[in-house]
């Protein structure tokens, strides 16, 4: 049966028919004795159904509670990460031979709260001093629905919402962008509404953060708890990443800690000097995180945010291969403050 009448049925009768997502259901919903975890076909398989509208919302949302309950192994998350890939549209033109890797960037999707969110900021200098990086989003969402980059990338005068094209046009020009979910994945949005109502983390929270999107194939992904860098850094593998970092971010993002940073690899955890004292708090509002960018990328802003965002950069500097340690790619993005490539890096990202 095609998607488009299972569908159809499904809105006729208030229920699906598709008897394979009943049997994914039970499979991992029936607990310690009874379940068991999908393989990375059957995961692909069950993502694949939910972003097509082939199953009902009360279906999704079972399954979504489930899996939040079971835990999702390293092969079930990258076959919902593999799922999300298929359907995103920001699959980029094969690049020349030698190009420079592109490294792709996301915390939390919900956002930061409680200090201002600086993954704009770390991307512009990291691009700035060599790298290529794609930073990714999605619209506001719980729970917490903070500010994401997107937000910050429209207070600075930028697309709130990019399309494709335009994630691409920035990435050609800046060698930097920013791509939305919204935009790139069929289907997110209405499985974003699911998860909101439900208002549970699930493996789809993690997903996100996997995809590979304008052909990146180095990433560097934030996360909160620990138990999950072993399932990131594994579903990365299992999908051919070329480089993989797990950082164990502010509110789950991307972005270092300066007084206690923790990110890893698959060599184990990356070597990072602490700076004690260096706790970034404040405003997360969109219009002055945009400012503190600003500053950041000109020099202007030489605190505890600056030398966040610096730090940060080295660590995109090093997954993208750019650098051979995080403090080798700070310097390296220091330096691209100081002589203006930062400046001229953020302005060509907003330029129309």
């Amino acid at each position: 049966m095609s998607a488009a009448s299972s569908g159809g049925l499904a809105e006729r009768l208030g229920r699906s028919d598709y008897a394979g997502f009943r049997s994914v259901i039970k499979a991992v919903g029936t607990g310690p004795r009874g379940g068991r975890a999908l393989t990375f076909e059957e995961a692909r398989g069950a993502t694949a159904g939910l972003l097509g509208g082939d199953v009902t919302p009360a279906q999704a949302g079972a399954f979504l509670v489930a899996m939040r309950i079971k835990g999702e192994t390293a092969a079930e998350l990258a076959g919902i990460t593999q799922a999300l890939r298929d359907a995103a549209r920001t699959a980029a033109p094969a690049p020349p031979a030698g190009a420079r890797p592109i490294v792709a960037c996301a915390g939390a999707y919900d956002g930061i709260t409680e200090a201002p969110h600086l993954s704009l900021a770390a991307a512009v200098l990291a691009a700035a001093a060599g790298a290529r990086v794609v930073v990714h989003c999605g619209a506001t969402i719980g729970p917490k629905r903070g500010t994401t980059p997107a937000d910050v990338l429209a207070a600075l005068g930028g697309p709130l919402r990019p399309g494709p094209a335009e994630s691409l046009a920035m990435l050609e020009r800046a060698d930097i962008a920013l791509v939305h979910a919204s935009a790139a994945i069929p289907g997110w949005d209405a499985l974003a509404a699911v998860r909101d109502e439900i208002g549970l983390r699930g493996p789809l929270h993690t997903a996100e953060k996997l995809v590979d999107h304008l052909g990146a194939t180095c990433f560097v992904v934030g996360h909160t708890h620990s138990s999950y860098r072993e399932r990131i850094l594994g579903a990365l593998s299992l999908l051919g990443a070329r480089r993989a970092v797990a950082v164990r971010g502010m509110e789950g993002g991307d972005i270092l800690r300066g007084a206690r940073p923790s990110a890893a690899d698959a060599a184990g955890a990356i070597d990072i000097v602490a700076s004690p004292g260096d706790a970034l708090r404040g405003d997360a509002d969109p219009q002055v995180c945009a400012e503190l960018t600003r500053a950041i990328a000109t020099g202007a802003e030489n605190g505890v945010a600056g030398r966040t965002a610096l730090l940060s950069a080295g660590l995109r500097l090093y997954a993208a291969g750019r650098s051979a340690s995080v403090a080798a790619g700070s310097v390296l993005a220091a330096a691209a403050v100081a002589d203006g490539r930062a400046a001229a890096t953020l302005g060509a990202l907003l330029a129309p």
